[in-house]
């Protein structure tokens, strides 16, 4: 073999060497992530769900403050229209205490 096959040669075994070197370097780092993956997926799926619980919480506490809110907004007019009658009553006794001393 002449000086440039063996150059040659030596330049292709070398290159087949790496791209050797880097397809095994490839598969062992495939083969981790994969092993991993399910445990991550696991992961962000139990963080998932307890988003989810907790998000359901706050909108929870949230309905029941609305409600609790309209309850109180309904017993304060409720209150109101209750103080306005007893008003009422007052004023028709007194007008009823006018006329039966002027008869």
């Amino acid at each position: 073999m002449s000086d440039s096959e063996i150059l040659l040669k030596a330049a292709m075994n070398r290159i087949a060497a790496r791209i050797t070197d880097k397809v095994i370097n490839s598969a062992q780092e495939f083969t981790e992530i994969a092993e991993e993956l399910p445990q991550k997926i696991q992961n962000e799926w139990s963080s998932f769900k307890k988003e989810v619980i907790a998000e359901s919480e706050r909108l929870e506490r949230k309905t029941n403050a609305t409600q609790e809110k309209s309850s109180k907004e309904q017993l304060s007019k409720e209150d109101l229209i209750q103080v306005q009658i007893d008003n009422l009553r007052t004023k028709v006794i007194e007008i009823n205490k006018d006329i039966e001393g002027k008869n």
